[in-house]
């Protein structure tokens, strides 16, 4: 993945974060907050310096 697609990547993911906040599904914020999280992801948060 480059730069362009990690961050695309990074901010999908926020946007399903913030959906489920506005339809108050805790459990789903909570998986996306945990494939954020994931040791697999560490890299592209580091590559992108944003931190999750």
């Amino acid at each position: 993945m480059n730069d362009g697609e990690v961050k695309m990547w990074i901010n999908d993911y926020l946007d399903l974060y913030l959906y489920a906040k506005s339809m108050n599904d805790v459990l789903w914020q909570q998986e996306i907050i945990e494939k954020l999280q994931h040791p697999q992801h560490n890299l592209i948060r580091e590559e992108t310096s944003i931190d999750v």
